[in-house]
C-alpha cells in the first residue's frame, strides 16, 4: 500500500485534529512510500526498531513516539540521528499516536480496557482539545471491591501494582484513564458520580487524595496499561487492510 494512503487512513480512523497532543500525531519517519510489513509498539526504542527489523517491516507504529514530543529538538545529532540513520537504512517509517490512541471508542487503550472487564462505556472524560482521552464504563450489576479486584487481576497480564480502596464498598461506575492520571483527573471522574478509577502509573499525593476524599483507585502500570491500543490496531490494520501487522511487546514495569 502507498504510504500517503495508509497514512490517510489512520487519521481517518483515529482523528488527531480532535486532539491538544503532546506530540507529533501521525507520521514521524517518512522512509519508505510504501507500507508492506507493520510492527507496532507502545514506545519507539532501539529493540523495537531491531524487532521490526528481524520482521522485515517497513512500517512502525507506536503510542509514544520518544524524540517526538514536543519541547524536544528534534535535531539529527546523537541518539536522534542514530535511530534515524537506522530507520532511513532499513526503509522504516514511523508513525506515533499518543492521545488518540488512548481515547479512541473502539482501538483505544481505555476502549479495550473496558471490554476486557465486561464494562459498557457510557461517555468519555479527560477532554484534551475536542477528544475525551478517558472513558466511563458501567456493569449491569455492581461487584464489591474485592470482586474488582480479581477482575482486575485477570485482565491485565502482570496484575495489579497498586490499589487504595476508600471508597463505596460496591463498584459499577468506573473510571479509566490509561497511561497516568494526577488528582485533577480524578476529581473530574468523582464529580461524575464515579465508584472507582483505573489508570497506569500515579504520583507520590494520589493515594493521599484517594484517602482524604474516599476514593477507590486501582493502578497497573503506564506501559502495562496502554499495550491494548497498539496491539487492537495491529488486528484491524490485518483485518481491514490485509497489511500483515504484528504487536510487540517490550515490557516495561513501571
Amino acid at each position: 500500500m502507498d504510504l500517503p494512503f495508509f497514512s490517510a487512513w489512520l487519521d481517518n480512523l483515529l482523528n488527531p485534529k480532535s486532539f491538544s497532543d503532546f506530540c507529533v500525531d501521525g507520521l514521524c519517519v517518512e522512509a519508505n512510500d510504501k507500507v508492506t510489513r507493520i510492527v507496532t509498539g507502545v514506545s519507539l526504542r532501539d529493540q523495537l526498531i531491531d524487532a521490526a527489523i528481524e520482521e522485515k517491516a517497513d512500517c512502525i507504529i507506536v503510542h509514544h513516539p520518544n524524540g517526538f514530543w514536543k519541547g524536544e529538538s528534534q535535531l539529527p545529532v546523537g541518539k536522534f540521528a542514530e535511530r534515524l540513520r537506522k530507520l532511513m537504512k532499513n526503509g522504516i517509517s514511523v508513525f506515533g499516536f499518543h492521545l488518540p490512541l488512548d481515547g479512541h471508542p473502539e482501538v483505544g487503550n481505555n476502549a479495550v480496557i473496558a471490554k476486557k472487564l465486561g464494562l459498557e462505556p457510557v461517555q468519555g472524560f479527560l477532554y484534551e482539545g475536542e477528544g475525551a482521552v478517558g472513558v466511563i464504563a458501567e456493569w449491569k450489576a455492581p461487584v464489591t471491591q474485592t470482586g474488582f479486584l480479581d477482575r482486575m487481576g485477570a485482565a491485565f497480564q502482570y496484575g495489579v501494582q497498586n490499589h487504595f480502596f476508600y471508597g463505596p464498598e460496591q463498584i459499577k461506575r468506573v473510571a479509566i484513564c490509561s497511561g497516568s492520571c494526577g488528582v485533577s483527573g480524578i476529581r473530574e471522574a468523582m464529580e461524575l458520580n464515579c465508584d472507582a478509577f483505573i489508570t497506569g502509573s500515579i504520583k507520590e499525593e494520589v493515594p493521599i487524595f484517594c484517602q482524604e476524599n474516599g476514593v477507590n483507585l486501582v493502578s497497573c502500570g503506564h506501559h502495562r496499561t496502554e499495550i491494548f491500543g497498539v496491539s487492537a490496531l495491529a488486528k484491524k490494520i490485518e483485518s481491514e487492510l490485509n497489511i500483515p501487522a504484528k504487536f510487540i511487546d517490550l515490557d516495561n514495569p513501571i
